[in-house]
């Protein structure tokens, strides 16, 4: 598994989203989802782009700590009600 899927897996699995729920947000199927998290496939460009809009933080950065994880699985709205 590369970088890319296990970072996908490791904020899918924190936040509780099923592979489903990820692939109906970036609107790609499920077996793309399965193929970018065990690493036989790589998401292109625009993908990327659209996973990186998902998850609010750029995929090749360092991970964070856990409290700004679940800072960025939060949608919009309720981040800008935490004051955050």
């Amino acid at each position: 598994m590369d970088e890319l899927g296990l970072r996908l897996q490791h904020f899918r699995l924190k936040n509780g989203w099923s592979k489903r729920a990820i692939a109906q947000q970036l609107g790609v199927s499920i077996p793309s989802i399965m193929r970018w998290e065990d690493g036989t496939s790589v998401p292109n460009d625009y993908n990327r782009y659209k996973i990186e809009q998902l998850l609010s933080m750029p995929l090749d950065q360092d991970p964070v700590d856990e409290a700004q994880l679940q800072l960025f699985a939060q949608p919009q709205t309720e981040r800008t009600r935490t004051g955050s």
